[in-house]
């Protein structure tokens, strides 16, 4: 039951990390160390959309045609996921995410763009909202926590990893065993650090979400401004389940 249960929400734990297909207009950059593949598409105002722990940008491959016609969407692949390569022996963290993403924008002359953060996604555009207010225009997170114990599955997130370590003779699991610490140690927000949030956000979570209900509910009540959004009959992975519904929602305050 607890790897389907972790199977369903890939922002999470995804033993299956392979790399998805190049796209032609897929290019890579050097940043942090790190070689990031990113593909971008449409015109106008940029939106970046940042997948989730487990997984890649193709998690978006519901949103790209229709948020395309109204934006300049960017997708990248997170350091160590997708397309992107990997440091191994460096610690990951949200403060290396974020700053990954950061000198990303930079090197694409993108001095402010609005976000669309899924799961952990979520959190680095919370983050970045935090740290470099002059860099988000309007944030959208969806399935999101501040601190580790907000996830309904945290003790069983334990359990996995420790299973991971137990059977990592060859160091196949390295990668598997540093995402899942990225989300067990990470991150480790007040509520009260939301409240410096300038950007216009709206946060969004399945009504049986694996976010526990209570901390969406505090971190919207926490950040000037925001508005909520629950999506009926969604789990964590609400943006794939059910598309129709979140575009609708999201393209909505992103057009306001």
């Amino acid at each position: 039951m607890m790897k389907k249960i972790f199977f369903l929400a890939i922002a999470f734990i995804s033993l299956s990390m392979s790399a998805q297909k190049l796209h032609e207009n897929g290019k890579y950059l050097d940043v942090n160390g790190v070689k990031l593949y990113y593909e971008t598409y449409g015109e106008g105002e940029p939106l970046l959309m940042i997948h989730g722990n487990g997984g890649s940008f193709s998690c978006f491959e519901n949103q790209v045609l229709e948020f395309s016609k109204h934006f300049k969407v960017v997708l990248v692949d997170c350091r160590g996921r997708g397309n992107s390569s990997y440091q191994k022996g460096i610690e990951l963290t949200f403060d290396l995410l974020v700053e990954d993403i950061n000198l990303f924008l930079g090197k694409l002359n993108i001095q402010k763009t609005s976000i669309l953060g899924w799961s952990d996604g979520g959190i680095i555009g919370l983050l970045l909202a935090i740290k470099k207010k002059k860099k988000v225009n309007k944030l959208i997170t969806s399935g999101a926590n501040i601190f580790p114990e907000g996830v309904i599955y945290f003790e069983d997130m334990k359990k996995t990893t420790i299973d991971l370590e137990k059977n990592n003779k060859n160091h196949e699991n390295d990668l598997a065993i540093d995402l899942n610490n990225l989300d067990l140690k990470y991150p480790n927000l007040k509520f009260t650090d939301l409240n410096v949030i300038k950007s216009k956000t709206l946060i969004i979570a399945g009504d049986h979400d694996i976010i526990k209900s209570e901390h969406t509910l505090k971190i919207y009540e926490s950040i000037p401004n925001a508005q909520l959004a629950i999506l009926p009959n969604s789990s964590h992975s609400a943006l794939i389940e059910n598309p129709k519904l979140f575009n609708e929602i999201a393209l909505r305050f992103l057009m306001q």
